[in-house]
């Protein structure tokens, strides 16, 4: 009997050593488990501080691909994507400022709701630099013209045009803290922008901007433009573009500017600003430019 006692004890210590080590395994692996549990993760260091949102939410990870949350992420962007191509959708953009009454241009589209591109000029950019700071606080898009808006200077040779922009592009940054890329040259791009002096400003990652809808306002003082822009909208929708209007920043373009801000309110459209991640809108040369003068 003494020998089976002491076989029992034996199997008995056996039995609870294994249960322990058993035990110690299990708690181990909770434990390093829990680093790896979101929720543990959130406990431990808080929520994220910054959550993408969709517009620039990462693409699934592989292991995401064909899961349902995968599709579905992918439905939401394809819906997001369609609503903007039903959206009625203008570009407003402003050459040649800031003008003396840009401050007042300024107030005229934010009482409408509307935002707008300035392609401007260094010299004004210096003599304005309160409302320049103004546009970029108050989220408008600010872009380049140019220094002399002299074509004599502007296309003397292929690289003028490159040499005003990085001039226009520096004053804008020191005065503002902006680098853009956004470019308009004067007068359009059609007939002395030629191909060689295009790489030119490519190769610095300029993105040359015309338009499909020049209101011509600088033909005249009155508001005459405000109906050249509207026929001009309706012909492009025809097209299935979303149009990109020249206008100037000037006095009487300012004064009759609510006559086409209204207009595009009450017909539901929406003022959009150009901006780096678009693909920029230009006339193409085709055999139609020639060095200035020529």
């Amino acid at each position: 009997m003494t020998n089976r006692r002491k076989q029992r004890k034996k199997r008995i210590y056996f039995e609870l050593g294994l249960l322990a080590i058993v035990l110690l395994f299990v708690v181990g692996f909770s434990f390093r488990s829990s680093d790896d549990d979101p929720m543990a993760a959130v406990k431990k260091e808080g929520p994220p501080i910054k959550v993408p949102t969709l517009d620039f939410a990462p693409e699934p990870k592989p292991i995401l691909k064909g899961t349902i949350l995968a599709d579905s992420m992918k439905k939401k962007e394809q819906e997001l994507k369609k609503q903007n191509e039903k959206q009625k959708i203008v570009y407003l953009t402003f050459d040649d400022g800031p003008s003396a009454e840009a401050s007042k241009l300024l107030d005229i589209l934010d009482t409408y709701g509307a935002s707008a591109t300035f392609f401007m000029l260094a010299p004004h950019i210096k003599e304005h630099k309160d409302v320049v700071k103004r546009m970029v606080n108050e989220g408008y898009a600010v872009g380049l013209h140019g220094v002399t808006h002299d074509a004599s200077q502007f296309y003397r040779t292929k690289k003028s045009p490159l040499h005003e922009m990085l001039e226009d592009q520096a004053v804008l940054q020191e005065v503002t803290g902006v680098k853009t890329t956004l470019i308009r040259t004067p007068y359009g791009s059609i007939p002395y922008m030629l191909d060689s002096y295009r790489k030119e400003t490519e190769a610095y990652g300029f993105q040359l901007w015309d338009w499909h809808i020049d209101s011509e306002d600088w033909k005249s003082n009155g508001s005459s433009f405000v109906s050249q822009v509207i026929n001009g909208i309706q012909r492009v929708e025809g097209y299935g573009e979303h149009p990109v209007i020249l206008m100037h920043d000037r006095g009487p373009t300012i004064q009759y500017l609510p006559k086409l801000l209204k207009w595009l309110k009450d017909n539901h459209y929406v003022m959009k600003k150009l901006d780096e991640s678009m693909d920029a809108y230009h006339f193409k040369c085709e055999n139609r430019c020639r060095p200035y003068g020529h």
